[in-house]
Formats: structure tokens, C-alpha cells, sequence
């Protein structure tokens, strides 16, 4: 998981967990040092010389929102920030009064964006979504999202995500867990990963999903079922109630 900070009113993303420098003190040195005090484990690291984090790697994500026609859509939903896998970061923004949007500090690599606005606003088929971008040390990276007002097919749905190794309601339900839907919604099983997945239980099977691929459920009967990934079925279990 990524550590986080607010500064200056935007998340800012610093580095994975776990990847805080240590003082590389032997257990014994460490002991030896608490027994003298604070001032021999001072002496021990070096006197009072700072110890600072070597600088991670980092670029920014900027973005507009736009419709069909490449007009600006101000204050139009949420980016939500996505591992390469799909998986949620717990980062997301609002999309300003000028239809745009930054993630700054994100490091190195693969990511994927996620626009969401339930209600008032989708990204059409013929676009993809959610959005590939890679990040470069001390580079911008700039993306356009392109939006249509309305829901899809006139109807709300309930989105799935499916990537390694997780299902995760959209945007922000926990990996592997239940998904309480109403006898009738669709609910779109969506394949963000790079692996090939399946969505198998109860009365569906969505067969070989690849990447980009989905599969659509109306639910016509009331219950929970369970259901996993053929490919991965001891990683990938979820279950869906039908209420």
C-alpha cells in the first residue's frame, strides 16, 4: 500500500509502506544505547547530523475531463487513482471548476484512472476506461477522459472490477468481499487486469475474460452467491447478495 500525506489541500503519495530508512543498529547496539540514554544513541548515529530519506521517484498525473466534442466538463465527478492491476489506491480527487485534475508525487511506473460520477456521467464504450498511464521521474504525464452526460444504456449498473488478485465493487468496496445488489440492476463484471479471469458462481459463468473484457448479469432471483475465479479460486473469492 502507498503512505500518504495531505500538503497544500492534495494527497500527496510518498513511497510503498515499509520502505522508511532504519538506523541499521544491531539489536545489541540498540540495547547498549537505550541503557546509556537518548544522548549515546544520539552519539551512535552520527552526533545531531540529519538523517534524511533518499529521495524516491516521483512524477505527476494531470488531466482534463471532456465530452465527446473535447469540451471542458467543470467540476464533472471523481478520479479515482488505481494500481496497474486495477486495484484501488484509496487516492481520488474531484475534478476542479475548470475540468481538471492532478495527482501530484506518484511514483514511478504503471497506473490506471478511474472516472466516476454514478448518476450524472459516464465514459462511453468506444473509450477506454479506466485509463493506462505511466509515470516518469520528474516528468508530467497528461491524460484526457472523455465523458458523456447520463447513464449508460440508460439504466444504472453495478461495476465489478476483476485484476490480480481481486473482485472489487466500484470505486470503493474492499477486494474480495460481498456486493449487495437489487433483484433487477445489471451488475458488469470488468476485467482491469492483465491476466486472464473468470466471474463463476451461483447461477452465472462469464467464461475467459481478457483483459478489457466484461460480463453482464441481470439478477432475476433473491440470495447470496458466492463465486470465484477459475483461474484463481483460492486467491479470488467474493460473493453477490440479491436482495
Amino acid at each position: 500500500m502507498l503512505a500518504k500525506m495531505q500538503r497544500d489541500g492534495q494527497q500527496q503519495i510518498l513511497r510503498p509502506e515499509g520502505s522508511a530508512v532504519g538506523f541499521g543498529l544491531s539489536r545489541r547496539d540498540f540495547l547498549i544505547a537505550s541503557s546509556a540514554g537518548v544522548a549515546a544513541l544520539v552519539a551512535a548515529c552520527g552526533g545531531s547530523r540529519d538523517v534524511a530519506a533518499p529521495r524516491q521517484p516521483s512524477g505527476t498525473i494531470t488531466g482534463e475531463v471532456v465530452d465527446v466534442l473535447g469540451q471542458r466538463q467543470p467540476a464533472l465527478g471523481t478520479i479515482y487513482l488505481m494500481y496497474e492491476n486495477g486495484l484501488q489506491t484509496g487516492l481520488s480527487i474531484p475534478v476542479d471548476s475548470s475540468g481538471l485534475f492532478t495527482f501530484n508525487e506518484v511514483a514511478v511506473g504503471a497506473w490506471q484512472l478511474r472516472f466516476h460520477a454514478p448518476g450524472v456521467a459516464y465514459v462511453p464504450e468506444e473509450y477506454p476506461h479506466p485509463v493506462r498511464v505511466t509515470v516518469a521521474d520528474g516528468q508530467t504525464t497528461s491524460v484526457r477522459i472523455v465523458t458523456e452526460r447520463g447513464w449508460e444504456d440508460g439504466a444504472p449498473m453495478i461495476e465489478i472490477y476483476i485484476g490480480e488478485y481481486f473482485f472489487q465493487a466500484q470505486p470503493l468496496a474492499a477486494p474480495n468481499s460481498e456486493t449487495v445488489v437489487k433483484m433487477g440492476t445489471p451488475v458488469c463484471w470488468y476485467n482491469v487486469g492483465l491476466l486472464q479471469h473468470t466471474a463463476t458462481g451461483g447461477p452465472w459463468d462469464s467464461g475467459i475474460l481478457n483483459r478489457t473484457d466484461s460480463y453482464i448479469w441481470v439478477p432475476d432471483r433473491l440470495g447470496v452467491f458466492p463465486y470465484t475465479c477459475r483461474f484463481h479460486g483460492t486467491q479470488m473469492i467474493a460473493s453477490l447478495r440479491v436482495t
